[in-house]
């Protein structure tokens, strides 16, 4: 009985190939020669980067740029003390109160450090039980006069407070209240608390957030 077999003729040929590579190259005697040298020949000059940075911070120093470029970090540094980065919100056209309930479901477990399940995926909680909001939060935009003088007037002094911008010049609203202000850099509290106009003011009522805005 005859065996028909088909051969890829793809992979025939390059193990044809690989075959003669190898005896091609098993023919030759493999020893380390020198070849001699070809051409001038000149020495690896590399220079030391210390010294290069070093070389680099005296010609600065030396032109002025130096100075220049600590005077500009020292103003880049005080703007953005000064207006740190916020985010744009449209004054309130008139009152306006919601509510939030902000009861947080584990998305997995909660472990330590050693791997042991502390809190379950799927439980349930709301941080306002555990750590009650004991003040009010007041949001304005630093930037408007108006919303400037609805803060000082509303929340005034009281320690019940907390005075947040979310845009403007933050030293010159602190001095102009002459009380401590913070800043929600970049809207995180805004948008946790689902606010669209200011001035707003939160604030804690049972197991709820209530969000108010007023119009001016």
């Amino acid at each position: 009985m005859k065996i028909l077999m088909t051969v890829d003729t793809t992979i025939l040929i390059g193990f044809l190939k690989a075959v003669f590579l190898a005896g091609l190259l098993g023919s030759f005697n493999v020893n380390a020669t020198d070849l001699g040298q070809l051409g001038k020949a000149y020495a690896i000059i590399e220079p030391d980067m210390v010294e290069f940075i070093k070389s680099q911070l005296l010609e600065k120093q030396r032109n002025g740029e130096l100075d220049q470029l600590h005077e500009q970090f020292t103003d880049n540094a005080r703007e953005y003390v000064r207006r740190p980065p916020g985010i744009e919100l449209p004054r309130a056209q008139a009152y306006k109160a919601f509510a939030l309930d902000p009861t947080y479901t584990l998305a997995k477990d909660l472990t330590d450090a050693t791997g042991k399940v502390i809190y379950s995926a799927g439980l349930t909680f709301n941080p306002l039980s555990i750590k009650p909001m004991s003040k009010k939060l007041c949001f304005i935009n630093g930037n408007d006069p108006d919303q400037v003088i609805w803060l000082k007037s509303v929340c005034g002094d009281d320690v019940l407070f907390k005075k947040i911008l979310v845009s403007g010049d933050y030293l010159a609203v602190a001095n102009y209240l002459d009380s401590r202000v913070y800043f929600d850099q970049k809207g995180f509290l805004i948008n946790y608390f689902r606010i669209t106009a200011l001035p707003s003011v939160v604030r804690q009522s049972g197991d709820f957030l209530y969000v108010e805005e007023f119009g001016l």
